[in-house]
């Protein structure tokens, strides 16, 4: 027989959950990337991409770690790979936002520093002039405000998902069928 009391007990809400990390981890990429736009920091990619996905691993376990705290220690896998991919998202348009008017209004010389830096990269790995050039134009013609937006967005929806795929798997704990 169920107890009354737990009838009326209110479920877990995923989405607060989510807004809260997702907005904490695109603060945590505002501050990257103020730091970076304000140092000029513009040449070791793999260092960007490595703080990137530690700052994306972090707020998704954080989120998971909440959402189990608040559901009595369980989640299912599902529960867990949608929370991770919906702090992704809401941190990839906070990120996004900041970072278009940041070129937009603050400094629009930052898409020539990254166009530069990356051609300066891809030169040091011996990348024919030809392409070099090729490339120049691709990527400066990528630097409008909505393909920003948008590329921020499909970037995090998808390195979310590869990493709450995983996530989720780790730090699932299904409620027992007879309780």
């Amino acid at each position: 027989m169920m107890d009354s009391s737990s009838q009326f007990e209110s479920k877990p809400s995923i989405y607060a959950v989510a807004v809260k990390y997702g907005l904490l981890t695109g603060l945590l990429y505002i501050v990257f990337a103020a730091i970076n736009y304000i140092t000029e920091s513009y040449g070791n990619f793999f260092v960007a991409l490595l703080v990137s996905i530690v700052i994306s691993v972090l707020g998704i376990v954080l989120a998971l770690k909440e959402f189990k705290k608040q559901n009595a220690g369980y989640m299912t896998y599902g529960q867990g790979l949608g929370l991770g991919i919906m702090v992704s998202i809401i941190a990839g348009i906070i990120s996004g936002l900041f970072s278009m008017l940041y070129i937009q209004f603050i400094d629009p010389g930052v898409p020539e520093k990254l166009v530069e830096a990356t051609m300066e990269q891809m030169a040091s790995f011996g990348v024919d002039e030809s392409v070099l050039d090729s490339q120049r134009e691709e990527v400066m013609a990528s630097f409008t405000p909505v393909k920003q937006l948008t590329s921020a967005v499909t970037n995090a929806f998808f390195s979310g998902l590869i990493l709450s795929l995983i996530i989720a798997a780790v730090m699932k704990h299904k409620r027992p069928e007879f309780e």
